[in-house]
C-alpha cells in the first residue's frame, strides 16, 4: 500500500477511514496506546420516508446559522447536559423534496410531566419557507446521511452507531438530486482493535536491537482487512524517541518517521508481530472498508515487557511460582524480560492468543536456594507443553536458572476467585528483588484495615523477611 489511507480529526478520539491517502495530522503521543474510533455525532434527526421512520445523522438546520440561532433561542435551556441535543428535528422526504415536519424540544420534554414529548412552535421562524402549509427546506444544500435496518455496531454515548442499511442523499436547495444506497457489513473477530494493538505491543522484540535499550519506539499500524479477517493491505510507520519526556514533543509531520520501508529492521519486526494477530475485524461502511489507525509505544526500554499491566491483571494473565512448597500467582513476566527468549516461541503460539491470554503462554517458576528457576512453559489455550529445549537448546526439560532476569517479583498468596476483578485488594503479597536470577531481598506486604470515623481504609505494612 502506498502510504496510509484514511483521514483523522483532532478530537478526544480520532476518526479514521479510507477516503483518501492519509496525511498524518499533528498528534502527541501522550498515551501508550490509542485507536481511532467511529466518528462523533454532529447532528441527529428523524426522517419520514413514505410510511417508514429512519434515523438521520444530519441536521439541515445547521446549514443556516440564522435559522439555527432562532431555534436555539426558543428551546428550553437548562444547565448543559453532555451528549444530549437541545432539540431533534423531524423531517420528511416527499416528491424528491425535503420538508421540516416538527422540532422536538428535548430539554422541554425532560422537564415535562411524565416526560411527554414537547414540540416547538415553529411560527415566526420558518414563515419565509412555508409552501402549501409545509416548511420546504430550500435553504439546505448538502448530504443527508440516513440509516436503517439492524444496528451492527453500537456507538458509545455521543458517538454514532452503524446500521446495515445506509442511504446518502445529495440535496440542492431542498431538492433531492441523487441517492446512493449501501449495505454495510460487520464481521466481528476474536480481537478488538484495542486488543490487537495490545498483542502487537506485547509481541514486539525490542531486545534484538541493542540501540533501543534505553529508548522508546513509537509505531503506527493501519490494516485493511479482507472479509475473512486476513490482511488485504498494510501500512506501518515507526519513530525512535530518546526518552520519555521527548514523547510529548513528537509530531506526525516531522521527518523522523519511517513509513512503509520494509528494508528497515524495526518495520520488519513490527510486520512480523502484526501478522501474528489471529484475525482482524471487518467493517464495510458506505462501500469502503474501515481501516482504523492504531498508534502505540511498542517499546519502552529494557524490561518493559516484564511488567504486568492493568489490562492483563484484570484478565488474570498470571504465571505461577512455587516457594517452599506453596504456589503463588506471579504478577510479573520474567520470561519476557529478555524478549529474545519470547521471540523463540512466537512461531509456536499461533492459535494460542486469546483476549484473556494475550501472551499466548503461561510460565511456571520456582524460587529455590535464593535462585529463580523456570520450570516449564505451556501454551495458554491448548495447555500443551512448550519444550524448554526450543528456548534453551541442549537443556532438555531441566529447570533453567533465570540468570537473564533482574527486577522485582510480585507474589500474591491468595488466589483470586472467578469473576474477582480486584484480586489484589485486601490480601497479603510478597515481593522479591532479583539480580541476574539471584534473590537479594524479600519483603511482605500485609494489608490491614483501618477505621477512621465512618470510613474504612486499607493500610499496607511492609516487613523485611531477611
Amino acid at each position: 500500500m502506498d502510504g496510509f489511507r484514511g483521514r483523522s480529526n483532532l478530537l478526544s478520539f480520532k476518526i479514521c477511514g479510507m477516503m483518501k491517502k492519509l496525511k498524518f495530522v499533528p498528534w502527541i503521543f501522550l498515551a501508550c496506546f490509542r485507536v481511532f474510533v467511529p466518528m462523533e455525532v454532529s447532528g441527529q434527526s428523524m426522517v419520514l420516508i413514505e410510511r417508514d421512520t429512519f434515523l438521520m445523522y444530519s441536521n439541515p438546520l445547521n446549514a443556516d446559522s440564522t435559522l439555527a440561532a432562532k431555534v436555539y433561542d426558543r428551546v428550553y435551556s437548562p444547565p448543559y447536559i453532555r451528549d444530549v441535543s437541545a432539540y431533534y428535528g423531524w423531517w420528511r422526504l416527499q416528491r424528491d423534496s425535503l420538508f421540516l415536519e416538527k422540532i422536538e424540544d428535548t430539554y422541554g420534554t425532560m422537564r415535562s410531566d411524565d416526560h411527554e414529548v414537547v414540540f416547538m412552535d415553529l411560527g415566526g421562524i420558518f414563515d419565509d419557507y412555508v409552501q402549501d402549509g409545509k416548511v420546504f427546506a430550500s435553504w439546505f444544500s448538502g448530504e443527508l446521511d440516513v440509516v436503517g435496518g439492524k444496528c451492527i455496531r453500537r456507538g458509545a454515548l455521543g458517538f454514532r452507531s452503524d446500521y446495515e442499511d445506509e442511504w446518502i442523499y445529495r440535496v440542492e436547495n431542498g431538492r433531492i438530486m441523487s441517492k446512493a444506497t449501501y449495505r454495510n457489513e460487520l464481521r466481528e473477530s476474536t480481537f478488538s482493535y484495542v486488543e490487537a494493538g495490545n498483542l502487537i505491543k506485547m509481541l514486539f522484540n525490542g531486545d534484538c536491537f541493542p540501540e533501543l535499550a534505553n529508548k522508546y519506539l513509537l509505531a503506527k499500524v493501519q490494516v485493511t482487512p479482507r472479509p475473512d479477517g486476513t490482511i488485504d493491505s498494510l501500512g506501518l510507520a515507526v519513530r525512535v524517541v530518546s526518552n520519555k519526556s521527548a514523547i510529548g514533543q513528537v509530531r506526525d509531520d516531522d521527518e523522523q518517521w519511517i513509513e512503509n520501508d520494509y528494508s528497515n529492521p524495526y518495520i520488519q519486526e513490527l510486520k512480523e508481530c502484526v501478522q501474528l494477530v489471529p484475525e482482524w475485524e471487518y467493517v464495510k461502511l458506505c462501500g469502503r472498508v474501515h481501516a482504523p489507525l492504531i498508534e502505540m509505544r511498542v517499546w519502552e526500554g529494557k524490561g518493559c515487557k516484564a511488567i504486568c499491566s492493568a489490562t492483563f491483571w484484570v484478565n488474570k494473565d498470571f504465571d505461577e511460582i512455587t516457594v517452599n512448597g506453596k504456589t503463588y500467582e506471579l504478577e510479573n513476566y520474567p520470561f519476557q524480560y529478555d524478549t529474545n527468549l519470547y521471540a523463540r516461541i512466537r512461531p509456536l503460539l499461533r492459535g494460542e492468543f486469546t483476549r484473556f491470554r494475550l501472551r499466548g503462554y503461561i510460565g511456571y517458576w520456582e524460587i529455590r536456594d535464593d535462585k529463580l528457576y523456570l520450570l516449564s512453559l505451556r501454551r495458554a489455550n491448548s495447555w500443551e507443553i512448550i519444550p524448554l529445549d526450543v528456548v534453551f537448546p541442549g537443556n532438555g526439560d531441566s529447570p533453567v536458572e533465570a540468570t537473564w532476569y533482574t527486577g522485582k517479583l510480585r507474589l500474591s498468596d491468595v488466589r483470586s476467585a472467578e469473576g474477582d476483578y480486584f484480586p489484589r485488594y485486601g490480601r497479603g503479597e510478597i515481593f522479591y528483588k532479583v539480580k541476574k536470577g539471584k534473590v537479594i531481598k524479600r519483603m511482605k506486604v500485609v494489608p490491614v484495615k483501618k477505621k477512621k470515623g465512618k470510613i474504612s481504609r486499607w493500610g499496607n505494612y511492609h516487613f523485611d523477611l531477611e
